[in-house]
């Protein structure tokens, strides 16, 4: 099965998304996206693996490209897409003039083209993103840029994913599929 979560900072996406994965069962992998770059990240990254113990999660911390992932039937829960977008977008391994860093097309090809094998693994696989497009603010041209790609990422996933959900302040509102109870 494969299931897409998008909520806003906060919203309890993350916690929803573990309880998926514990539900779907079978050995439970973790696909970390969050670079460490300071001490408050390392306390964020603390804090999840705080949240998850005891839930027989298995690790990865994967900061840059999603290769090489398990591909053996496990539950795999990749959080989140957001940031990993960030990570390639905005890497200092990808630095690019101002026209190609914004080419929103070569992005969302890169993406796709990475995320959509997770789609067919014989495991089950849960992406997490988050919702950054509601605000109706306008930013600088290399946020846009995120902004629209993230989104059509986030559009593919749902897309392609059997299932579907926004979680709003804890609640989870199915957009799609059917989650098992």
């Amino acid at each position: 099965m494969t299931v897409f979560i998008t909520g806003g900072s906060g919203s309890g996406k993350s916690a929803f998304a573990e309880s998926i994965a514990q539900k779907l069962g079978g050995s439970l992998v973790y696909v970390a996206t969050m670079p460490v770059a300071s001490g408050e990240d390392k306390a964020k990254v603390e804090r999840h693996h705080a949240l998850r113990a005891g839930k027989g999660f298995v690790t990865l911390e994967r900061p840059g490209k999603l290769a090489d992932l398990p591909d053996g039937g496990e539950t795999m829960l990749i959080e989140c897409l957001s940031t990993h977008v960030a990570n390639l977008m905005f890497s200092p391994d990808n630095a690019q003039d101002d026209a190609a860093q914004n080419n929103i097309a070569h992005w969302e090809e890169l993406l796709k083209t990475e995320l959509t094998p997770l789609l067919h693994r014989n495991g089950n696989t849960i992406f997490v993103s988050a919702e950054i497009a509601l605000d109706g603010a306008t930013y600088s041209p290399e946020t846009e840029a995120y902004r629209s790609v993230l989104t059509a990422i986030n559009r593919h996933l749902v897309d392609n994913c059997d299932a579907a959900v926004e979680v709003v302040c804890g609640i989870p509102a199915r957009i799609k599929g059917e989650l098992p109870c």
